[in-house]
C-alpha cells in the first residue's frame, strides 16, 4: 500500500512544509517517462512498488520494491515509461546536505517494517543523515535573474571565442562534460528557476517572464513535458 492516496496524474508534487525537504513527489501509472532534465537539487527516489528505470549518463538504473537511487543536483538524466506500472516517491533535497545512501537504506528498512511512510518520518530521516554544516543553506527562493532565451546563441558563440574554439567544437566540449547541449542545459536552467519561482507562490505567467521565456503557453509547453506536470497544477500541488 502506499504511502499516499495516488493522485489522478501520474506526477504530482508538493512542498511538506518542512524544512528539511525541499519538495515531494508521488509517481504512479505507466506514463511516467522523461526526457533529459537534471535538478536543482539532489533527486532521491525510492520504489514502493512496480520497477524504475533511468538513463544516468549512458547507464541504465533500474530498481525494484524497497529500492532507491540518488541523482545528484545538476546529473542529466532521463525516466523511462513503465509498462507494468510503478509507484515510488522522490525525495529533493538541498544539494550535498544528506547522506542519500544512508537515508535510503534506512527507509528499505522501515518500509519493510511499516508498509508505510509519514511524511514527519522522512524529514526526520534527512535531519538524523544530514551532513555537518558550519553554516546556514542558502534559501532556495533566492532566485538569480535568468538571461534571455535569445541570449542563448550569443552566449554559446562568445564561451566558444573565449576559449579559442569554433561555436561546434564548443558545443561538442560542452556536452561531454555536462551531458547536454548548451542550448538545451541553459533551456533547463530556465525550467529551474521556474520551478523555484513557482514553489513560492509566483504565478505562471509572472514566472514565465522572470525565467525568459517566450509567454505562459512557451512555459508550459516545456514545463509538462520536462517534469510530467503543468505549471499552475505544480504550483498548486495535488
Amino acid at each position: 500500500m502506499a504511502p499516499f492516496e495516488l493522485p489522478d496524474d501520474a506526477w504530482a508534487y508538493w512542498r511538506p512544509g518542512v524544512a528539511d525537504i525541499v519538495e515531494l513527489a508521488l509517481v504512479h501509472g505507466e506514463d511516467v517517462g522523461l526526457p533529459d532534465h537534471f535538478h536543482d537539487e539532489d533527486q532521491v527516489t525510492f520504489v514502493i512498488s512496480g520497477y524504475r528505470r533511468f538513463l544516468i549518463g549512458t547507464e541504465l538504473v533500474i530498481i525494484g520494491p524497497s529500492q532507491g537511487v540518488c541523482i545528484p543536483a545538476g546529473t542529466p538524466h532521463r525516466s523511462l515509461p513503465e509498462p507494468d506500472g510503478v509507484v515510488c516517491i522522490n525525495l529533493y533535497l538541498r544539494a550535498s546536505e544528506c547522506d542519500t545512501r544512508a537515508l535510503l537504506d534506512r527507509l528499505a528498512v522501515l518500509w519493510c517494517q511499516e508498509a508505510r511512510l509519514q511524511v514527519d518520518t522522512l524529514a526526520s530521516l534527512v535531519r538524523e543523515y544530514r551532513y555537518p554544516r558550519s553554516i546556514n543553506p542558502v534559501p532556495m527562493n533566492n532566485v538569480a535573474p535568468l538571461p534571455l532565451m535569445s541570449d542563448l546563441v550569443v552566449s554559446v558563440t562568445a564561451a566558444a571565442r573565449e576559449f579559442a574554439m569554433s561555436r561546434e567544437g564548443y558545443s561538442r566540449a560542452f556536452r561531454r562534460v555536462h551531458g547536454m547541449p548548451p542550448q538545451t542545459f541553459g533551456i533547463m536552467a530556465r525550467l529551474n528557476g521556474a520551478r523555484k519561482l513557482l514553489r513560492a507562490g509566483v504565478s505562471p505567467a509572472d514566472a514565465a517572464a522572470a525565467a525568459g521565456f517566450a509567454d505562459q503557453s512557451h512555459l508550459g509547453r516545456l514545463f509538462r513535458r520536462t517534469f510530467g506536470v503543468a505549471p499552475g497544477r505544480y504550483r498548486t500541488g495535488p
